[in-house]
């Protein structure tokens, strides 16, 4: 209860510093939400010239986008902080403060920020799942439901994990930023129907790279019935507890490693 009651003290003082610039506010929370909405209307584009993708209509690839929104944007909103530890908080010597501190440091990371910018991801997810599914014949049954319920939650912990992991690398090497990216980039290819994809990819976006676990597998249960939506459900979660512990193991590993560094 300890640590519950400072995480949201520690939220709440980060929300306080953030409102003082309420015009900035405003303007991240909606730049998040307008740069998805461009690149939907880029693929509304070119659906327009190629009617279906791989046998998917456009309502379909729709569905697909908005939902990958939704893990995306959660682990937006309370992880954002990782990023600056990857690229420049390890190398400026900004972490020092944290390692001074009776409390855990990926505790205090977590803490550190609260990025409302999310909910705009959320907004637009949720928006767009509403629309496309209103233009598709669609049975739904608890089990799908359940699954994507599931993918959204701990696929946002498996997202959370990816950083958590990556930019502890930043404890040894000063900064692991574009490592990071470029894993967090892969997330881009389950907004789409992994039947686009050649086998390798799919295999990498499946058990290697698992966004496609929890983003594409879970649309295409509900769309076409494709795997059975309790042993999906319980592939998301194992995955999701495996690399959220082997997360854990990294950060601690890398955290004992690390060295004070200002330049």
């Amino acid at each position: 209860m300890r640590y519950v009651h400072l995480y949201f003290t520690c939220i709440r003082r980060s929300m306080i510093s953030r409102l003082e610039y309420k015009k900035d506010t405003i303007v991240a929370l909606f730049s998040f939400f307008f740069s998805n909405l461009c690149s939907l209307a880029a693929i509304y584009f070119i659906l327009q010239s190629i009617p279906a993708l791989a046998g998917y209509s456009l309502a379909e690839v729709g569905f697909f986008y908005g939902f990958s929104m939704l893990p995306i944007s959660l682990d937006h909103l309370f992880s954002d902080e990782f990023w600056l530890v990857a690229y420049r908080r390890v190398q400026n010597g900004d972490m020092d403060m944290h390692f001074l501190r009776p409390v855990p440091v990926m505790f205090q990371v977590f803490a550190e920020t609260f990025q409302p910018e999310g909910f705009g991801e959320m907004i637009l997810g949720v928006a767009l799942i509403i629309v496309c599914a209103s233009n598709l014949t669609v049975t739904v049954s608890f089990g799908s439901i359940a699954v994507l319920t599931v993918g959204a939650f701990f696929g946002a912990v498996i997202i959370t994990s990816f950083k958590v992991a990556l930019s502890a690398l930043a404890f040894i090497f000063k900064r692991s930023g574009p490592l990071l990216q470029i894993i967090y980039n892969f997330s881009n290819y389950a907004k789409y129907p992994l039947a686009i994809y050649p086998a390798v990819i799919r295999i990498l976006l499946i058990f290697v790279l698992p966004f496609g676990l929890f983003i594409s597998l879970p649309v295409d249960t509900l769309l076409h019935g494709t795997h059975d939506p309790w042993l999906l459900c319980l592939a998301i979660i194992l995955c999701a507890a495996v690399f959220f512990a082997l997360a854990v193991r990294i950060w601690t590993f890398c955290e004992r490693r690390y060295e004070s560094t200002g330049s």
